[in-house]
């Protein structure tokens, strides 16, 4: 058995691994694009809101209208806020799906190419090697085994997390639907 790398094994593996590399620089450059796009459309929703919020301001004649004003200005803000949680975390949970399926991908490379090596070396090993070829294997299976357990309790908590979000988020906008709505009795300054 010919246990040397070869040079090309070793050119293929350095271009797999730069293949991969770029691929998670790739969508971690997406990941930004879309925050920053969410950012500016937030800003600027935050800026109409704002100016329309003090213009009605400047209109208040009393007290009890100063309060309305302020209380129909921030329900809206309270919705958008919710969304704008809901949209970043959105964000964040499909780049790390993304990631998590480039790992995984070249994860099953390296198993596969490991068992070829584990399989050619049982099959060059020495007589009398059996025991430690056994307990190779058992070791490799062994840690698929826990690579896969750790695997399934990490797409539990995602899931766990992602209901629980769905679940904030809900609460929150039923909350906002339920605040008491005021009229604002906004006189036009005519």
């Amino acid at each position: 058995m010919n246990q040397n790398v070869t040079p090309e094994q070793f050119m293929n593996s350095i271009k797999q691994t730069q293949s991969a590399m770029v691929d998670m620089v790739a969508k971690s450059i997406e990941c930004m694009e879309k925050h920053l796009d969410l950012n500016l459309k937030a800003a600027k929703a935050n800026l109409a809101d704002a100016t329309e919020a003090s213009g009605q301001l400047m209109n208040v004649k009393d007290i009890p209208e100063f309060y309305a004003t302020v209380q129909s200005a921030s329900q809206p803000a309270l919705a958008k806020a919710t969304s704008y949680g809901r949209n970043v975390y959105s964000i964040n949970a499909e780049t790390a799906a993304e990631f998590a399926k480039m790992v995984e991908a070249r994860m099953e490379e390296v198993n596969k190419a490991m068992a070829t090596s584990i399989n050619e070396m049982a099959k060059a090993a020495p007589a009398g090697s059996e025991g430690m070829v056994a307990m190779v294997k058992s070791a490799f299976a062994a840690s698929n085994s826990a690579f896969d357990a750790i695997n399934k309790a990490a797409k539990q908590v995602v899931e766990m997390v992602e209901h629980n979000v769905e679940a904030a988020a809900k609460a929150g906008e039923a909350a906002i639907a339920s605040a008491p709505k005021t009229s604002g009795r906004r006189k036009s300054a005519e």
